[in-house]
């Protein structure tokens, strides 16, 4: 009988066929829904895969929500180098030699007018910095991403408060709630702010506040141009809203099993999920064990 695996492995194959495997020289990594399992670890597989395309030369680089801090001990499992793209672009930084190569923040000017719009509501907000989360009201969902991220909150009573500009800012509420205030964000600050929404865990969605024009894909894009790589030489593995870009302007874009409908239409290949070791899977069939 024919396994699932063996059947992606021949897909691949197909996909890749016209390709000389060995142009690619760079493979970009989302992390929660795609490198990671459903419990927000790597697998002892996805560790050696990732491994083993190191040794051929490839550069890994992982591109995330995240912000910077909360990266760090995935990286020291996978023994890679620190270039990351965190906060969904807004940050591209060396995370072990502490280099900055691109950072945005949001202005004091638009996290005063978001806070306007948010008044009068129970809705959780992070502000995310470079290596801090900062909220005022303890809660079950913040104190969960603090575990998921491994990243301290730390509790502050105004926005004088806040030590550093926010890298991000993180909404916390039901669907409904958040497209609404994506509604009177789009309406009252066009152009100032980026917005994206993500399904977390059942009708409790994130939304994600970013610098204007930023996203995943540029980071990504910048990294390669400072590395000299061109994007049709790039592999992207990505499962959510957030990574369509990441995954549609390089040269192979590969979605999660798991993914939204919207990823997988736009992917030139579908893997098996996170729960599956989809991400081991591909860089097997595509590099060798």
């Amino acid at each position: 009988m024919i396994s699932a695996e063996n059947v992606y492995f021949h897909k691949l194959h197909q996909i890749t066929s016209g390709n000389k495997i060995s142009y690619f020289r760079m493979v970009a990594f989302d992390m929660d829904g795609t490198l990671l399992d459903p419990h927000h670890q790597l697998s002892e597989r996805t560790i050696a895969a990732v491994k083993m395309i190191a040794r051929k030369g490839i550069i890994v680089l992982l591109a995330t929500a995240r912000m910077a801090s909360a990266v760090k001990n995935h990286l020291e499992k996978l023994g890679t180098p620190g270039l990351i793209v965190a906060h969904n672009g807004a940050l591209v930084k060396d995370v072990k030699t502490g280099e900055i190569y691109h950072h945005q923040t949001i202005p004091k000017d638009v996290v005063a007018a978001l806070l306007n719009l948010l008044s009068g509501q129970e809705t959780i907000i992070h502000f995310n910095c470079d290596d801090h989360i900062y909220l005022t009201t303890p809660n079950p969902y913040s104190d969960r991403y603090s575990q998921e991220l491994q990243v301290a909150l730390q509790y502050i009573s105004s926005l004088e408060q806040l030590e550093e500009t926010p890298t991000s800012i993180l909404v916390i509420d039901t669907k409904d709630v958040l497209e609404q205030l994506l509604t009177q964000v789009s309406a009252q600050l066009q152009g100032k702010v980026d917005c994206i929404l993500v399904p977390w865990q059942g009708n409790i969605w994130r939304m994600q506040f970013l610098p204007p024009n930023t996203s995943k894909g540029k980071g990504v894009l910048q990294v390669a141009k400072h590395l000299g790589i061109e994007p049709e030489a790039i592999i992207s593995f990505g499962d959510n809203y957030n990574d369509i870009e990441m995954i549609q302007n390089v040269g192979l874009g590969i979605a999660m099993g798991n993914a939204v409908p919207e990823l997988k239409q736009v992917a030139d290949f579908v893997t098996l999920s996170n729960r599956e070791d989809g991400v081991a899977l591909a860089l097997e069939a595509l590099f060798g064990v």
